[in-house]
């Protein structure tokens, strides 16, 4: 009955019978609702630790990707690059080739005809010896 009057003014009886301006009940409901916020708080703070862990992580993954990436597209033009050039040196040494070739045939030709004169000249020298003798 006493806490009731004093409830009205506004005024309460604590479990150590101590006069309060508060409800003791609604005390409790703070201070737990206080340490749920600290927990919340501590929480929260935990993830952001972890999420900026990951950002690091991930910036640093995504470096090595980009360095990855720029070396495989060097060797793609390298290969490419090796490529033409295979392809211009086949072409020049084909080229080569024919000069060579043709040559060859000049040379085979003049041969031939070295052969030739050669009999010619053998054979005139023959006749000349024989109406020499």
């Amino acid at each position: 009955m006493v806490e009731e009057a004093l409830s009205n003014f506004g005024l309460f009886i604590d479990d150590e019978n101590k006069i309060r301006l508060i409800d003791p009940e609604r005390v409790t409901d703070s201070a737990e609702l206080r340490d749920e916020c600290k927990d919340f708080t501590d929480n929260v703070l935990e993830f952001k630790k972890i999420v900026d862990t990951l950002i690091e992580k991930t910036e640093e993954y995504s470096k090595q990707v980009e360095v990855a990436r720029l070396k495989a597209i060097g060797a793609k033009n390298m290969l490419k690059s090796s490529a033409k050039y295979r392809e211009f040196e086949k072409q020049q040494l084909q080229s080569l080739i024919k000069e060579k070739l043709v040559e060859l045939e000049r040379l085979r030709t003049e041969y031939e005809s070295l052969q030739k004169t050669e009999r010619e000249q053998n054979e005139k020298m023959e006749q000349l010896s024989l109406k020499a003798a």
